[in-house]
């Protein structure tokens, strides 16, 4: 300790006097240096109307969501070339399944505006007064693929994260290797061969969790076209939670299945009720998710353009714990 205090006595004193330096470097030019990947793609703003906590709850959310397509999000006021601001408006959700939350979402950067595009998430009231990180992740996860397509880089193929699989987007299966591939022609042995010396070692790439694959199998019992509503309602809800869409059963998928009844009540309304249920790849029944709302009869049987939205978002939740609780199943 004692060296130390004298080393520091010694240079504070070396100093107060300046000594001839030929050689030194002048600084007076000099600009902070900040690495490339440190710098903000988008400033995120709590959307307008939206309760404060849960605003910026929600706007934390979505620069976490944002970086599944490569976008470096910060909070307003933070400095970056574009901002990202919404507007949030509330109503009651239709055939009475809670509260709907829509958000307007727009892009301003150099281009100018762009937007908005509509987020709409479905939950009950008493959820909304909780203002909890779950709900915010929810808005965060539907809203991620709109901003990014908002910015250019709209969502792929490929699932890396939490809502980065746009509502309705399925994942083909990956293609088996192409047996020619081992076989290269010439040009491809010139290539190889050039480029045979010891490339630098890149880091492993950190492991992604297993992503959860889910087919929405036959929807039945409704009237009109809800049955064709539904099937695509499904399809979106779990798109745009944190579930991978896919087309065909395989090994490791899931299935979810729909059923409808419409009992009436009496000449102006009837009894609504759908019943989901979940198996496992083997065909087993995990648990089941069940609705019941009394209708009006003429809004059930005419067109069911979104409500099949509302129906399916209302029942997600119950099929993500479902698919939790499978996951713990397993392990």
């Amino acid at each position: 300790m004692r060296l130390v205090v004298i080393v520091l006595a010694t240079l504070a004193l070396s100093a107060c006097v300046p000594t001839p330096k030929p050689f030194a470097h002048n600084g007076a030019d000099d600009r902070a240096y900040a690495p490339k990947d440190d710098k903000a793609d988008v400033a995120i703003a709590p959307p307008t109307n939206m309760p404060t906590v849960l605003g910026q709850r929600v706007a934390a959310a979505l620069a976490v969501e944002l970086q599944a397509y490569g976008i470096v999000g910060t909070l307003a006021p933070g400095r970056a070339p574009a901002s990202v601001t919404g507007v949030m408006s509330t109503h009651d959700a239709p055939l009475g399944l809670g509260l709907e939350i829509d958000v307007d979402w727009s892009l301003t950067g150099a281009d100018g505006v762009k937007g908005p595009s509509t987020t709409k998430t479905v939950i009950q009231p008493k959820d909304y007064a909780a203002a909890d990180d779950k709900l915010a992740s929810r808005i965060a996860q539907q809203a991620a693929p709109q901003v990014a397509t908002l910015m250019g880089r709209p969502p792929d193929y490929e699932a890396r994260s939490l809502g980065q699989v746009v509502a309705g987007l399925s994942v083909p299966p990956v293609p088996p290797p192409d047996a020619n591939a081992s076989k290269p022609d010439a040009e491809t042995a010139v290539a190889a061969s050039s480029a045979a010396k010891p490339a630098p070692t890149a880091a492993p790439a950190a492991r992604r969790p297993p992503q959860i694959k889910v087919m929405v199998g036959s929807i039945t019992g409704a009237p009109s076209d809800g049955n064709r509503q539904l099937f695509s309602g499904m399809r979106r809800a779990l798109g745009s939670s944190r579930i991978v869409v896919m087309d065909k059963a395989a090994a490791d998928v899931f299935t979810v299945t729909g059923a409808v009844k419409l009992t009436p009540i009496d000449d102006r309304s009837g009894q609504l009720s759908v019943t989901w249920r979940l198996k496992d790849p083997a065909g087993k029944e995990i648990g089941k998710v069940e609705q019941a709302n009394p209708v009006p009869l003429a809004a059930a049987r005419g067109t069911w353009a979104g409500f099949g939205d509302i129906v399916a978002a209302a029942a997600v939740e119950g099929i993500l714990e479902l698919l939790d609780k499978a996951r713990e199943q397993q392990h």
